[in-house]
């Protein structure tokens, strides 16, 4: 019994000093290092550098580097920089699929930015919440591909810099009717975009009594480069107001098309895409003369100038930021702020923290917070118009922009837009919508 008693506490001391022994190896252990690669945040850009989108597309990717490179030259909190990776989806949904497919599987991106066209939107609408990959659009929700019978997921993951193609519809009708317009035409690419800024038109068509008559209505290949037959019908119509969302490959020289025929309409208001003087460099003095356009930015605010003042310095003297490039970059900005906040790159605190966080310097409207869908709920939308005269920014072109509107759309998500415009028709090709007596 001694003996029993004896090896019991010899045990027990054992045991107690096993137990201090493994306190002392887990308190004292030194801690693993953090990986480095943890500690890069990749952003992975999927424009179109070539196709259909292949006019548009190169400068979402300069936007981007931009940013990348300013941000990294700051520091990031948390971080030690952004890894920035490119690739061409060629304007093709499945090649897009594919390369994307690949990226996640060997890159593996923390977030990705990317696509122009609804076609090539889809992919990462379907492809994201698969993933679990943040996503962001530098640009404007067309509402209509989430619609049957193409319809695709709606969810968080996807998230837009602007409004609702649909509202941008009804601003150009707005703008219309205050501009006392008679006859209105409507020239679109043939897809959901065309589609649904259709949709937005006659929607505020109806609703306020039939303000002006809409004729002819016209939609286009988006692989189209040549409007002889278009401005033709254009110029026989005599149209006063025409709007052009966008409407491909060629949809940059329709307004120069127009103009060489004698056939541009007095008030012609070009979509977002177009937005500032990139667009109208591409389409030339004469014929950016007196456009109009729905733009995303303030041509005469500070912010806009030191922005071009940037893009010049990394691109030349004579470059001038495209369609969509002022979104790209005040994006970046927005989802690196939200990776410093969240703290991590765990996909889902990152992307509920984009749903929350808000990051605004160079565009009229703040990048989020955004609805639960990933859309940017209330967005300002801008009209800027191209007027005869140099300006300070780009002093080698005959024009300078003028802002002369400023639009605040209603703030619904896509689920609200998407039920406001079930069972309506789009304005139809070959159809003549009569102004109201």
């Amino acid at each position: 019994m001694i003996y029993s008693s004896i090896f019991q506490k010899q045990m027990g001391k054992g045991i107690l000093g096993a137990l201090v022994g493994l306190l002392l190896l887990v308190f004292l252990a030194p801690t693993p290092p953090v990986k480095a690669e943890d500690k890069v945040i990749r952003l992975l850009g999927t424009v179109s550098q070539s196709g259909a989108a292949g006019n548009i597309g190169p400068a979402y990717d300069r936007a981007m580097r931009l940013a990348v490179k300013e941000i990294n030259a700051a520091g990031i909190r948390g971080f030690s920089r952004v890894e920035y990776k490119v690739i061409d989806i060629e304007t093709k949904p499945s090649v897009f699929s594919r390369k994307l497919r690949r990226e996640v599987q060997i890159w593996k991106p923390d977030i990705a930015a990317g696509a122009a066209l609804e076609t090539t939107i889809r992919v990462p609408c379907k492809e994201a919440p698969k993933y679990k990959l943040p996503y962001f659009i530098g640009g404007h929700l067309s509402v209509t591909k989430y619609m049957p019978p193409g319809n695709v997921p709606v969810s968080k993951w996807v998230a837009y810099y602007g409004y609702a193609s649909f509202f941008a519809g009804q601003l150009a009708g707005k703008f219309f009717h205050e501009m006392g317009a008679k006859r209105v035409a409507f020239l679109g690419g043939d897809y959901d975009w065309g589609y649904s800024n259709s949709l937005g038109l006659k929607d505020y068509w109806e609703k306020h009594g039939r303000p002006f008559e809409i004729v002819p209505v016209l939609y286009t290949p988006l692989d189209k480069t040549d409007y002889s037959t278009e401005v033709q019908i254009i110029k026989d119509a005599k149209p006063d107001a025409l709007f052009c969302p966008y409407s491909g490959a060629g949809w940059f020289s329709a307004a120069k098309q127009l103009a060489a025929a004698g056939a541009k309409p007095k008030y012609f208001l070009y979509g977002t895409t177009y937005s500032n003087m990139g667009g109208a460099k591409i389409t030339g003095v004469k014929g950016a003369r007196n456009i109009y356009t729905l733009a995303d930015h303030d041509p005469g605010s500070a912010a806009w100038k030191e922005f071009v003042k940037k893009w010049k310095a990394e691109y030349g003297k004579d470059a001038y930021p495209e369609a969509y490039t002022n979104n790209y970059y005040q994006a970046v900005y927005w989802a690196i702020k939200a990776f410093e906040i969240a703290g991590t790159k765990d996909h889902e605190k990152v992307m509920d923290t984009m749903l929350k966080t808000s990051f605004q310097n160079v565009c009229i409207s703040p990048m989020g917070p955004l609805g639960p869908f990933g859309s940017n709920m209330g967005a300002r939308a801008g009209i800027v118009k191209f007027e005869p005269g140099a300006g300070e920014l780009d002093p080698s072109f005959g024009l300078h922009p003028v802002l002369v509107r400023i639009f605040t759309t209603p703030k619904m998500n896509i689920k609200q837009v998407m039920a406001q415009i079930k069972g309506k028709e789009r304005l139809m090709q070959g159809k003549t919508y009569p102004r109201g007596k």
